[in-house]
């Protein structure tokens, strides 16, 4: 990848410096309320807008990935992206146990799992660890084709015959649980409508380790230094009742607290924590 011009390098810095000053101002009451009122007035928006750059919020993944490919062109496929994934697959943090609490007792039971943006399957090497998991149980993963010959090869290195990588959201149907770990705010997609299109809606769903706005959703785009990633923070309301919407029960909620997605502009919709949720179908 080639070494961005010293103007690009200086305009980057300068639009993280101010996302940083807006951030650390914004998590004070009154710099929450200026916020609120300075960008309601178009005077005050557009040059503001202009400061952050990239760290703004836009009207869809498309707008938002056109700008960041002007700064840093590289997205999910980058190697320091892929390298991280690779590197944790087998690790459990703090934010799966509440998954795995619920997820224990139903172990002997479930034959499908479909993992939503898993990756090289990290989920499954880790949750195994700590899950005896039935010989006959079978984990697809869907992510970015990318992905698929390197999860493969992770799973022949480990003799795993379970993990398997779908082509098509579609493949959920029928699956006894579905989960969302650290990517449903990269989809824009709410995850009912997802969901909707299966033929059979899996019993259990968990989403872990997602932004959620208080208020309405924002798209923005999430800066991890080497490279830019639309996102989006979805309504948490919205989320819920989408869900219930599709015959759905809430579960568990919980805070996850290692990680948080601030949007300069919005301190009041930003997740100062990330967060955890379990759905079970109605019965």
């Amino acid at each position: 990848m080639n070494r961005p011009s010293l103007l690009l390098r200086l305009r980057i810095f300068q639009i993280r410096f101010t996302a940083s000053l807006f951030s650390l101002f914004g998590a004070r009451s009154t710099g929450r309320h200026l916020f609120v009122w300075l960008r309601n007035k178009p005077w005050a928006r557009a040059p503001l807008d202009f400061c952050i750059g990239f760290r703004r919020t836009f009207p869809s993944f498309a707008a938002a990935q056109a700008a960041a490919s002007k700064f840093i062109p590289a997205g999910h496929e980058h190697p320091d992206e892929v390298a991280c994934h690779t590197s944790i697959a087998g690790t459990v943090r703090e934010s799966d146990y509440p998954v795995l609490f619920f997820l224990a007792p139903l172990a002997g039971k479930i034959q499908r799992v479909f993992d939503l943006g898993g990756n090289v399957g990290n989920l499954f090497y880790a949750y195994q660890s700590k899950i005896n998991f039935s010989s006959t149980m079978n984990w697809v993963v869907y992510d970015l084709p990318f992905t698929k010959p390197l999860g493969k090869k992770l799973a022949h290195d480990r003799a795993e015959t379970r993990i398997r990588f779908a082509s098509a959201i579609a493949e959920a149907s029928g699956s006894d649980v579905f989960i969302a770990s650290g990517s449903l705010h990269y989809f824009e997609q709410p995850l009912h409508e997802m969901l909707c299109s299966l033929e059979n809606l899996p019993e259990h769903v968990f989403v872990n380790r997602t932004p959620c706005s208080q208020g309405s959703a924002l798209i923005t785009v999430q800066d991890n230094r080497s490279f830019l990633v639309p996102c989006k923070l979805h309504s948490r309301t919205a989320f819920i009742a989408g869900m219930e919407a599709l015959g759905y029960e809430l579960q568990s909620e919980w805070p996850v607290h290692e990680r948080k997605l601030w949007v300069p502009m919005y301190p009041d919709l930003s997740a100062r924590t990330y967060s955890g949720f379990y759905f079970r179908k109605k019965l």
